[in-house]
């Protein structure tokens, strides 16, 4: 009975199990399917999209298509969870049925490789294919920054780029930069840089996040400049911010780090024993040249003591390197976008906040805070409305605030007060006695000047600077669709605003200073010291001084724009006609007349192009620009250029090759660039200025000086444009849809350069007021090319590489000189424009016969151990005629890059190398103990470790003899001073996890460099290196995007 009854029970259970199921997917089967209707349209213009793939994920047989206008009607069976969208050129979007809400308007956002198809150009955008300027398009996601300064990420980066970052100060750490070098001694050299159509400043570039912009162009021909007219002279550098999307909801992404700032290298300083010893070495070399005694200036109980730290205030061996700077510091950044938007109307939204903080150490004594600090807080807005079926509306404002705090001294004074002040001489600090309500600093009796000498530990501590620095840009654009006159006609209107603004406010006091009585110190029983100290040079305060400056300048200006584009058959046409105006005031007081006149100017440009059948090319541009820089009649310049292109791979012919050679495009162009620009001192060349100071003159036989005013101005009614004559030949290869290679050769001849005339004759009877005119030409020739190569081997593993390689030489063709026929090494035509005037050094006199046997160098006194000069005019005198113009700048004329990424599942990494080369560098203001203005100076390091010597007689010494009075022998500047400051380093390497909507990385910039010149880091360029060093980074943060 019980068995009948276990196997009734597993009977009923197993058709439990069975009919239940079937009950349930009857009863779901029995539902009506859902029906999903609305619109499809692109990311890239809001327009709807006509045959996009909708299927269900789940159920691939169910499928439907969207009509010419868009619109879909999917019907879905009770199974389906998520239906998918897909179309080619656009990312796959998948959407949950739950989400009813989200069918009605889907937006396909363009594939990143679409959007590489177009390139931002003068007003507007242009497809690669049919591209016949250089143009380098730049993708944000490949400018890794080192601080919060975007141009320092540009050096090697991108080709036709040169750029140089000198300093690693926190808010004054930006890199200069040049299209193709330098090519004009003239006032402007400079890019121009245009944030979404408004002109900004290289300060403002600066303070733009990578996570705000969309897409970056360099434009670096006539042909692709000519829209811009004389403003483009010298390259133009285009940054469009991110718009909105329409989109089901809204994307948000926030990123946040913690950066670890330290020197890339810190130039060392001799300590206080080998500073004493060395001195007295000078001053036996001193003593040896002139007969005299020699008598130590520091005793070897001075050096004995202090190498033995009896006491820090008797025998003082001050670090002031260690006092003033720490080893690192930290810095953080935070921020964070919204994109958006619906059919009518999108957004995107970005803020940004630095945090860095300077090496600068706190003095443990200061009574004031005198850290630096730099605050950034950075604002994008960008809104556009679709107000009209045919008319677009967009407003784009950008904000950046920065609040600065630093010594009141200068920070690149206190690094060179590391070794201009002398070590051994005093304490930076005294003790405090009882009843101080200061800081007791120490110091001496001056070297040379004034009541005492240089304690920078007081200078960093004796206050503070506060700075306020603000930009903001506004504009509104309005693009009208006039195809309702036409097809392919459509309009466009900018008014941009443009603000900034500085003020700045500096509290100090006079630091309290005393010296220790030499004749009242005592060694006690216990090997102490007592003694008395005395208050040295101006009475010190407790109280804060203060002071205040400001300054700014706002521009309006307004832009017109008709263009028309049209597709006949295989003939593609399109023309554009801009008008443009700007004005410029001043908000600074107490200025000359001229610089508070409005500045302004106007131009018309036009574009005109044309292809056949994608193969054949044709491009012309006029630029017609007013500057009011010139007299009237003068004032209005015509510019034009021109361009062909021939895509030979969409050639029938070349038909058997295009699986391999993808793409292969030849493309020339040539044209003539404006530039109005003379320096903020030649507004109004044509106006003569008489200044009635009083300046006096010899009148009559008696030769008696009487005073009267002058013309310290000529004016100089002939002053005009100055000229570009540019032309540009180069290629675009793609192999295999993987390799692609651009490569360019220019060539740029200048001509008209204003320039202050040299040969006139001393009893011409101007004075120093020199006349300018146009007289100078040079010339700018190289290439610039960049390669790379993408390959996805599967959905798990992606790599890429890349490089870039850009060559500019410039040479100066003509310029006003005195009359060099008898030295003509002295000239610098046929130099490059940025050469160092130096003497050719020939080693260091070894011996007196070897003096004796050699031309005379009229420098001031010279022995043994100084530097010998060749006679380059053999006229056996060395003197000012034997100068020459060094055949290598002092700005790089070489700068690449090299690097590559890889992905792998979650997992990536990339690193980039980056390089300059082709230039030399001069040390100066670096002489050890004195030069022609002070004494007391202390030595670096690396004169201190290989200078002449009696003991090391080699002509081959990096340094001649040591003295301790002014040499001005050796102090010229020479081919001894002069290095090779070539080098490559490590510019970024970065490795990130990504965990679901979370990217965690790590990233480090300037790890480490390979460079000839080991003084300091190469990059700083010439001088002596004691400025703020740059900076090595190491950062660890997140980010997400949901």
């Amino acid at each position: 009975m019980n068995k009948i009854i276990k196997r009734i029970f597993t009977l009923a259970v197993t058709l439990c199990l069975g009919v239940l199921p079937m009950l349930a997917q009857n009863a779901k089967t029995g539902q009506a399917d859902k029906i999903l209707n609305g619109i499809v349209i692109g990311s890239d213009g809001d327009t709807p999209l006509a045959g996009v793939v909708i299927h269900s994920k789940e159920n691939p047989k169910e499928i439907a298509t969207t009509d010419a206008n868009g619109e879909y009607k999917f019907s879905v069976s009770p199974t389906t969870e998520t239906v998918v969208f897909e179309m080619m050129g656009y990312d796959t979007k998948e959407i949950k049925v739950a989400d009813t809400y989200l069918f009605t308007l889907v937006t396909m956002i363009v594939q990143a490789n679409a959007l590489e198809e177009s390139v931002v150009v003068g007003f507007g955008t242009q497809k690669k294919e049919s591209l016949v300027g250089a143009v380098q398009a730049v993708k944000p996601a490949d400018l890794a920054t080192s601080s919060s300064n975007l141009t320092t990420s540009f050096a090697g980066n991108i080709p036709g780029l040169i750029a140089r970052q000198t300093s690693g100060e926190p808010g004054a750490d930006g890199a200069a930069f040049y299209i193709r070098g330098i090519s004009t001694f003239g006032a402007n050299s400079s890019a121009l840089i245009v944030l979404d159509g408004v002109e900004i400043t290289s300060s403002m570039l600066n303070n733009i996040p990578t996570e705000a912009i969309e897409s970056m162009s360099v434009l670096k021909d006539a042909t692709a400049t000519a829209l811009y007219g004389s403003r483009g002279a010298n390259g133009v550098l285009i940054v469009t911010t991110k718009e909105g999307r329409n989109s089901e909801k809204i994307a948000i992404s926030a990123s946040f780090d913690n950066t670890v700032s330290m020197p890339t290298i810190v130039q060392e300083v001799a300590d206080g024993v080998q500073y004493m010893e060395l001195y007295n070495e000078a001053l036996y070399n001193v003593a040896r040249q002139s007969g005299a005694a020699y008598v130590p200036f520091y005793s070897s109980e001075k050096i004995e003591g202090t190498r033995n730290h009896l006491d820090p205030y008797v025998y003082p061996n001050n670090d002031w390197y260690g006092m003033l700077f720490k080893d690192f510091a930290m810095n953080q950044r935070f921020n964070v976008s919204l994109r958006g938007g619906g059919k009518k109307v999108n957004y995107f939204l970005n803020a940004s906040i630095y945090n860095e903080n300077g090496i600068i150490k706190e003095p443990k004594d200061a009574l004031l805070d005198v850290n630096l600090n730099n605050k950034k807080y950075m604002f994008q807005s960008n809104v556009t409305a679709q107000a009209t079926k045919t008319t677009k509306v967009s407003m784009k404002l950008n904000m950046q605030l920065q609040y600065q705090d630093s010594p009141y001294e200068s920070t690149s004074n206190l690094f060179y007060y590391t070794m201009r002040a002398n070590p051994v001489r005093f304490p930076a600090v005294l003790p405090a006695e009882d009843g101080d309500t200061f800081v007791r600093y120490g110091n001496n009796d001056t070297w040379d000047t004034g009541s005492n000498d240089l304690n920078p530990y007081a200078l960093l501590s004796r206050g503070y600077k506060e700075q306020y620095r603000s930009w903001m840009t506004a504009s509104l654009n309005v693009d009208q669709n006039l195809n309702f006159i036409t097809k392919g006609l459509s309009a466009k209107a900018l008014v941009s605003f443009y603000n900034y603004s500085y003020a700045a406010t500096n509290r100090y006091h006079i630091p309290a200073y005393y010296k220790i009585d030499p004749d009242s110190v005592t060694l006690n029983d216990d090997g102490t010291y007592t003694w008395t100290a005395n208050s040295i040079g101006a009475e010190g305060t407790t109280y804060l001084e203060s002071s205040v400056s400001a300054s700014g300048y706002h521009e309006w200006s307004l832009q017109g724009q008709i263009n028309y584009a049209r597709k006949f058959g295989k003939h593609d046409v399109s023309a554009d006609l801009v008008y443009h105006m700007k004005e410029k005031v001043n908000n600074a007081t107490g200025s000359s007349e001229e610089k508070l006149l409005p500045f302004r100017e106007q131009g018309l440009a036009g574009r005109v192009t044309y292809n056949y059948d994608k193969r054949y090319f044709l491009e012309g541009n006029f630029g017609y620009n007013g500057s009011e820089n010139f007299i009237a009649g003068k004032r209005f310049g015509f510019f034009p250029s021109a361009a062909i292109g021939w895509n030979i791979s969409n050639e029938k012919f070349f038909s058997p090759l295009k699986s391999a050679v993808t793409n292969l495009k030849l493309r020339a162009s040539y044209g003539l660039v404006g530039n109005d620009s003379l320096g903020d001192d030649h507004r109004f060349p044509y106006i003569t200025e008489v200044d009635m100071g009083d300046r006096s003159y010899v009148f009559g036989s008696n030769f008696a000086k009487i005073g009267a005013g002058f013309i310290s101005n000529y004016g100089n009614v002939n002053a005009t444009w100055e000229i570009a004559r540019k032309l540009n030949v180069g290629i675009d290869i793609e192999l295999f849809k993987d390799l692609k290679l651009s490569a360019d050769w220019f060539h740029e001849y200048r001509t008209n350069i204003f320039m202050q005339r040299k040969s006139f004759a001393s009893n011409g009877g101007v004075g120093g007021s020199l006349p300018w005119a146009n007289l100078g030409e040079t010339s700018n020739s190289g290439v610039d090319f960049s390669i790379n190569y993408n390959k996805v081997v599967n959905s798990d593993f992606q790599y890429s590489l890349r490089g870039t390689f850009t060559y500019a030489h410039s040479e100066v063709k003509a310029m006003d000189e005195p009359d060099y026929s008898k030295n003509p090494h002295l000239s610098k035509i046929g130099k490059p424009i940025n050469s160092n005037k130096v003497l050719i050094a020939e080693g260091l006199f070894t011996s007196q016969e070897e003096i004796d046997n050699s031309p005379r160098q009229d420098f001031g006194a010279y022995g043994v151990g100084d530097v010998k000069y060749k006679d380059v005019n053999n006229d056996g005198v060395v003197n000012s005629n034997d100068f020459v113009w060094s055949d290598k700048p002092y700005f790089p004329e070489i700068q690449f890059g090299f690097g590559g990424s890889v992905k792998y599942k979650k997992w990536d990494a990339s690193i980039m190398f980056q390089g300059s080369s082709r230039y030399d560098i001069t040390t100066y203001n670096n002489h050890p103990f004195c030069d022609n203005q002070h004494f007391g100076y202390g030595i670096v390091k690396y004169i201190a470790d290989d200078h002449w010597s009696w003991d090391n007689n080699n002509k081959d010494a990096k340094y001649p003899r040591l003295t301790t009075v002014p040499s001005d022998n050796n102090t010229q500047a020479s081919t001894l001073y002069m290095h090779d400051a070539s080098f490559v380093r490590l510019k970024n390497a970065e490795i990130g996890f990504t965990y679901k909507f979370v990217r965690f990385y790590l990233q480090g910039n300037n790890l480490f460099y390979i460079s000839k010149f080991k003084y300091w880091d190469p990059e700083k360029g010439r001088g002596n290196g004691l400025t703020y060093p740059l900076q090595r980074t190491v950062k660890a943060g997140f980010q997400f995007t949901f």
